[in-house]
């Protein structure tokens, strides 16, 4: 433009030199024939540009576009995967309660019991996939203006990919080394092999107290990494949605592509409850119980855990596609947090698992 701006200057300059010359001969002067032939080559030459340029920036963008139709298929994918661990989690915590009080006896190690059912050698892994969130990182020089937040986002998003690759690590590290310590046993790869439990196998798991601490080590692990997952899978349902708000849909959503249920279910589950069974201790959620209370709350169709009054934790509704035979979809509906999970059952009693023992509570 400034190019031109100096092209046009210039020929008026020249023009009016001409007119003072000779104002019937300006336009017939091979000079100012020249460079009117001049001007509109080089005009011809920024116009060429600026289209070209035009064409370039809207392909970048149709491109940028379809990479994040790419991440958003790749959330989807992520939210599908974490069912699996979420749910994985919540089963073998609930194992681990059954095994720290008791309440698995002879018969039932007798009878021969799975490697799911042993707790502590088992894992599984979360993978999120990344595809099209490198695709966006190799865009980063060129992100078009419109959509500099949402590449942000997406970019604080994946921040924590480290985490959940070393929580996977971790997790896989404990069991594998549990295998090696019961190398050492006598009964571990014979019953195995065999397919029998031994006496000695039965006792191991019926009196060792180093069997409860392990089942505590492998649920501990498994507990940080359902926590990535379940962190993961919230902001993954956001930001699908998110990306749908700036491109439009180009399909319908997935049901289990929420963590809201409808109002009419969820005002069900609003009230007070009480105790009924388990003890709390020292443990989650002590300390959002007041006069051996504790209350269920909603706002903007989500349920909160409230404290003093105010919503303190958001309950997500965990609308699980993913079956197992070893953690089959429950029927109840359940609730995730930050803080454990909440299943609520039909005849007002709420069960709720974390760090400690499970308790189960009835609604007043």
């Amino acid at each position: 433009m400034l190019l031109l701006k100096f092209l046009t200057n210039r020929f008026k300059s020249i023009g009016s030199t001409f007119i003072k010359e000779d104002k019937k001969s300006v336009t017939s002067s091979p000079v100012f024939l020249a460079v009117t032939e001049l001007f509109m080559v080089v005009l011809g030459i920024l116009l060429a540009l600026y289209i070209d340029r035009w064409n370039s920036t809207k392909s970048f963008e149709k491109q940028f576009e379809s990479t994040l139709r790419t991440v958003q298929q790749n959330l989807e994918s992520d939210i599908y995967n974490s069912d699996n661990v979420i749910a994985h989690f919540h089963a073998r915590d609930s194992l681990r309660h059954d095994v720290m009080m008791n309440k698995f006896d002879r018969e039932y190690y007798a009878k021969g019991i799975s490697y799911w059912q042993q707790v502590i050698v088992y894992y599984n892994q979360y993978q999120v996939t990344t595809e099209g969130y490198n695709l966006l990182l190799d865009m980063k020089e060129e992100v078009p203006k419109k959509y500099s937040e949402i590449f942000k986002k997406v970019k604080k998003m994946y921040k924590m990919l480290p985490i959940i690759d070393e929580y996977n690590k971790n997790f896989k590290k404990i069991i594998w080394n549990i295998h090696d310590e019961l190398a050492y046993s006598h009964w571990f790869w014979v019953d195995y092999y065999y397919g029998k439990p031994s006496e000695e196998q039965i006792d191991f798991f019926m009196n060792d107290p180093y069997y409860k601490a392990l089942v505590q080590k492998v649920v501990n692990a498994s507990a940080l990494l359902n926590g990535m997952a379940r962190n993961h899978r919230i902001k993954a349902i956001d930001m699908y949605n998110e990306i749908n708000d700036i491109l439009g849909k180009d399909k319908e959503v997935p049901d289990h592509i929420t963590y809201i249920i409808n109002d009419s279910i969820s005002k069900n589950y609003v009230g007070k409850y009480k105790l009924f069974e388990g003890e709390m201790g020292t443990w989650f959620p002590k300390n959002y119980v007041e006069n051996g209370v504790l209350e269920i709350g909603l706002k903007d169709s989500v349920l909160y855990l409230m404290k003093d009054e105010k919503h303190a934790i958001p309950l997500y509704y965990f609308k699980r596609i993913y079956n197992n035979s070893n953690y089959p979809i429950k029927k109840n509906h359940v609730f995730i947090s930050s803080q454990g999970y909440y299943e609520f059952y039909k005849n007002g009693k709420l069960r709720i698992g974390a760090a400690g023992p499970e308790t189960i509570w009835q609604r007043q």
